[in-house]
């Protein structure tokens, strides 16, 4: 049974990611942004624990597909990400598995 990938009109979004990098001496470092096309973005309003445990409010979820997203890769918990003049940081990165697959069938990302 193959799951067709989510389709491209759907993933009507582009965002800006800067991937976080490490905690420096001088505050959190990031990489050089880069535009990430081809996603969706949702609108959520969710409580969830984040890696340390802490509850914070997610504020959204993007889509990232591995067929029709170019750039489709893990995005790093802790990284910026712009979407229409907003600033977010990415709180979880969940992968999601088609059956029988190594490979993700596509990445939900909760914001804040």
């Amino acid at each position: 049974m193959r799951i067709k990938p989510i389709p491209r009109r759907f993933l009507i979004h582009s965002i800006e990611y800067e991937e976080f990098v490490r905690d420096g001496s001088f505050g959190e470092e990031f990489a050089p942004s880069e535009t990430i096309s081809f996603v969706l973005v949702q609108p959520k309003s969710e409580l969830k624990r984040d890696s340390n445990g802490e509850e914070v409010q997610v504020q959204g979820v993007i889509f990232l597909d591995a067929v029709n997203t170019p750039k489709f890769k893990r995005l790093r918990e802790k990284s910026k990400v712009k979407f229409n003049g907003n600033d977010y940081r990415i709180v979880a990165c969940d992968a999601l598995y088609a059956f029988k697959s190594n490979t993700p069938h596509h990445y939900e990302v909760d914001i804040r």
